[in-house]
């Protein structure tokens, strides 16, 4: 028996904040492998050993872990995670004076300093507010520990010249975190009240507005689509019956079979009251058909608050090349209005047309 509850959030597939880590990431990695790439032009043709051996790995590394994450054979944060991690230790291995570095008078910090700013900015851009106050914190701490053993335990230790470097290296660095953390707090509000504007309170499900704002997006990239738009049967007796609490319940067990039966790239909305929609890739005709009995089945069984199962009515209809996307909406909508036609519980696809117009026909 379902129990009321509360509800995750709908994983919305068109996320703005995975879509910006995504490109930040992508424009991260390119970056820092030209950067690898462009020290050793600079350098050639005599390298420093630690430069020799570090930044092809380290190019190597970014390459790979932007390409499994293209591909989907790595998930972003990990990748990102990795990637950070390897770029955090190449430069804490700068702060430390090595043999033919070439870094200057020992009195002075490596040019490695002026990439720690980056090192903090790409934690915060990358990672929620507190991992990247927990990444930046731990770099920051390292930092200071290498520059503290040569201020103390170096070869140019007690060197004033060395103390105001370090000074204003870790000055700079806690006052970029400090403004990182600062617009991450604020970025992490106004993100969350986008999500609020995107999302029905009730059911978790992407709003209306985050409806169209999917089927805009999907036109303007001419993409195609299949549209799903279902409404439960004699949803008012249910609030009549047994009282709207309840009723609220049985659109939160709709959302969740909803949500779950989901497959890759779909996008389940509550449309309006008792009204669904669900935002699907191009299915063939019997995996649409697998995915629909599954959702009708699993609504019959429910029994939420002494409502032993319900029953829904379903209208689909498939995108054709530059057809509005409203237009879309309207034929699914009319063929769901068939379906209630002939005595509700059912699935009415309407034809695949022109854009100038289609009929409904019977699921056969």
């Amino acid at each position: 028996m379902t129990q009321p509850g509360s509800h995750p959030a709908d994983p919305l597939a068109w996320d703005y904040t995975a879509r910006t880590q995504r490109r930040m990431f992508g424009q991260l990695a390119w970056v820092g492998t030209l950067a690898c790439l462009g020290t050793l032009a600079f350098q050639w043709p005599t390298p420093t050993p630690r430069d020799l051996i570090a930044l092809p790995l380290l190019a190597a590394l970014l390459l790979g872990l932007l390409f499994g994450v293209r591909r989907g054979w790595l998930r972003l944060i990990p990748a990102a995670r990795a990637a950070l991690l390897g770029l955090t230790l190449y430069f804490l291995v700068g702060l430390w004076p090595w043999p033919g570095s070439g870094g200057g008078h020992l009195s002075l910090l490596s040019e490695s300093t002026y990439w720690f700013p980056v090192l903090y900015a790409g934690a915060f851009l990358l990672f929620a507010p507190r991992e990247a106050l927990r990444w930046s914190a731990v770099t920051y701490l390292l930092a200071l520990a290498v520059c503290l053993y040569r201020l103390f335990w170096g070869p140019e230790a007690r060197s004033v010249d060395l103390a105001a470097s370090i000074m204003q290296f870790q000055i700079v660095g806690l006052i970029m975190i400090l403004m990182q953390a600062t617009f991450g707090a604020q970025r992490g509000q106004l993100l969350a009240a986008r999500q609020a504007a995107r999302q029905d309170p009730l059911t978790g499900l992407a709003n209306r507005r985050a409806g169209e704002e999917r089927l805009a997006e999907l036109a303007h990239a001419g993409r195609p689509f299949t549209l799903v738009v279902f409404d439960l049967d004699h949803f008012k007796a249910v609030n009549d019956t047994h009282g709207h609490a309840v009723g609220d319940w049985v659109l939160q067990m709709t959302a969740r079979l909803s949500r779950e039966l989901l497959p890759p790239g779909g996008v389940a909305t509550r449309w309006g009251g008792e009204e669904f929609l669900l935002i699907l890739p191009p299915l063939e005709p019997g995996a649409l058909r697998t995915l629909l009995d599954a959702l009708r089945a699993r609504l019959a069984r429910e029994h939420v608050g002494g409502v032993r199962g319900v029953t829904a009515s379903f209208g689909v209809a498939v995108s054709a090349p530059g057809e509005p996307p409203e237009r879309v909406v309207s034929r699914a909508d009319a063929a769901m209005y068939a379906a209630k036609a002939r005595g509700r519980d059912g699935v009415q696809h309407a034809e695949r047309s022109a854009v100038g117009g289609s009929t409904a026909g019977q699921d056969p």
